[in-house]
């Protein structure tokens, strides 16, 4: 994964289960800040090495005052496949993610920039 469209595409991916385990931690104000730079065009590459699910050592990340088993996991284990039909993408063309309906046959949003994903 060497381009800013490659980490964008992975930022959009992450960032919902990091809100959800930025919000238990008490650390969301600090993800969204990030949030909003990679938004404003800030490289995703740096908050992913913020905010990724494991550290350089390989072993899971928290921010939390309190001991926690990591901020994320990876997504996507053990989920249904989703419903519906064709492929949705970035919807401003800055990321190469793709994406299906989810499992209620809702299309896809964009977590980086907070819009629905365009279908391709």
């Amino acid at each position: 994964m060497d381009s800013e469209a490659d980490h964008l595409a992975l930022w959009c991916l992450l960032l919902p289960e990091l809100r959800a385990a930025a919000r238990r931690d008490g650390v969301l104000d600090r993800l969204d800040r990030d949030a909003d730079r990679v938004k404003q065009g800030g490289p995703a590459k740096t908050a992913l090495k913020k905010w990724g699910p494991v550290g350089p050592d390989g072993a899971p990340r928290s921010w939390a005052d309190r001991p926690a088993l990591g901020i994320a996991a990876l997504p996507g284990r053990g989920r249904a496949p989703g419903v519906g039909a064709g492929e949705y993408g970035c919807p401003l063309d800055r990321c190469a993610r793709v994406a299906s309906r989810d499992e209620d046959g809702h299309p896809p949003r964009c977590a980086a920039f907070d819009a629905s994903m365009r279908p391709k």
